[in-house]
C-alpha cells in the first residue's frame, strides 16, 4: 500500500520482495491493523517521507520466511509472530515486510491472527502508562478518547493494578457503553457540565495523570481543573488542532507539566531487555482477558476502504487488513 500523493488515496503498487539484511527477518503478512498511529503517520507522511517508497503500517502479524545474520533473526525462523515496522520502507500494510528481529515476538497457537495483529502499538502503549503512573507515585489516572481499543486496554490493566481510571469520552452513547462494560468512573466531554465534574472527580480521586490523545482546544479548561502538580502526557492529536492555548498561570501556579508520548522513544529508552519482558508480558494478556474488538477485515486492496470505514465509527472496533 503506498500513498498516492500528499493529501491523495491510498493505492497498491507491485515492489520486490525485500531482503532481511544483518539482524533483520522477512515476515509474510497475515493480518495488520488500522491505528490512530498509523492515520496520523501518512497524514504527516509528505513531509517525512518519500511517497515514492513510503508503506505505511506500524504493526501486524505474520509467519518469518527469511532471517538475516545473527541468532535472534535464526531463532525466528519459521515461527508466526507479531512485529513491528522497523523502516517507513517496509510497513505491514504489505504481503511482506522487512524488519528488525528485536521487533517481533512469537504467538502462542490460541491468538488469531486478527488479535496477534494488534498485540503491539496498543498494548505496549498501555503497559507504559502504567509504568509511569507508577514510577511518579501517581494515585489516579484519566485517559481521554477512552471507548478506544487503547482505552479498554487501559481500562483492564489499572484494574489489574488497582488504579482508579477516569475514562472521557466524546458522547452519551460512548459512556452508556463503557458503563454497560462496567466502567466504574466515566465523564462525557460533551456534557455541559463536563469541566466542573472532571475537576471534582479529578480533586476527589487524587488524579493527577492526564493521558490525552485528542488534543482538542477544551484541553485548556480541563488542565485549569486538575489537581495541583498533574501531569498531562499528550500522545496523539485526533482533533487535529494544530495549536491549542494553554494559561501559563496555570502552569506556574498549580505546578503543572505538559509533555508528550511516543512508544517509539519510550522503547528506545527502555532497551532490548525491558522490551523482551513487555513483550511477554503482552503475550500473557493476549492469551487470556485481553480481546480487541474488531468490526471488519479487509484485502490490501481495500486499503482506502478500510481506512474510511474505521475513521467513520472507531468506537465499533478496530478494522484489519489481511495480506
Amino acid at each position: 500500500v503506498f500513498l498516492e500523493n500528499a493529501g491523495g488515496l491510498l493505492v497498491v503498487r507491485e515492489v520486490p520482495v525485500p531482503v532481511p539484511g544483518n539482524g533483520e527477518v522477512l515476515i509474510k503478512i497475515k493480518a495488520a491493523p488500522v491505528n490512530p498511529s498509523d492515520l496520523a503517520r501518512i497524514r504527516n507522511a509528505p513531509s517525512q517521507y518519500d511517497l515514492a517508497t513510503f508503506i505505511p503500517g506500524l504493526e501486524g502479524c505474520g509467519t518469518v520466511v527469511a532471517a538475516g545474520k545473527g541468532m535472534l533473526p535464526k531463532l525466528w525462523m519459521g515461527k508466526r509472530v507479531a512485529c513491528s515496522a522497523e523502516y517507513p520502507t517496509s510497513g505491514t500494510w504489505a504481503e511482506y515486510i522487512v524488519t528488525h528481529a528485536g521487533k517481533c515476538f512469537p504467538l502462542k497457537k490460541e491468538i488469531s491472527d486478527e488479535q496477534g495483529s494488534m498485540s503491539l502499538v496498543n498494548p505496549l502503549t498501555a503497559l507504559a502508562f502504567i509504568e509511569i503512573a507508577k514510577e511518579k507515585k501517581h494515585k489516579a489516572i484519566i485517559n481521554n478518547a477512552a471507548a478506544s481499543a487503547l482505552g479498554r486496554i487501559v481500562e483492564l490493566l489499572c484494574y489489574k493494578e488497582n488504579i482508579p481510571l477516569i475514562n472521557i469520552v466524546r458522547n452519551s452513547k460512548q459512556a452508556e457503553l463503557l458503563k454497560s462494560a462496567g466502567s466504574k468512573y466515566v465523564l462525557d466531554s460533551s456534557e455541559p457540565a463536563f469541566i466542573e465534574d472532571i475537576g471534582t472527580l479529578s480533586d476527589r480521586l487524587n488524579a493527577t495523570l492526564l493521558f490525552d490523545s485528542v488534543c482538542s482546544r477544551q484541553l485548556e479548561k480541563i488542565i485549569d481543573v486538575l489537581p495541583a502538580k498533574s501531569s498531562v502526557i499528550i500522545y496523539g492529536n485526533l482533533s487535529g488542532e494544530e495549536q491549542i492555548l494553554i494559561n501559563p498561570r496555570t502552569l506556574i501556579d498549580k505546578d503543572i507539566s505538559i509533555s508528550g508520548f511516543f512508544l517509539g522513544n519510550r522503547s528506545k529508552e527502555n532497551g532490548l531487555f525491558k522490551n523482551m519482558m513487555n513483550l511477554r508480558k503482552v503475550g500473557a494478556l493476549m492469551s487470556s482477558d485481553m480481546k480487541i474488538k474488531i468490526q471488519g477485515s479487509f484485502p490490501l486492496t481495500r486499503a482506502q476502504e478500510a481506512v474510511d470505514t474505521y475513521l467513520a465509527n472507531m468506537t465499533e472496533g478496530k478494522v484489519v487488513l489481511k495480506a
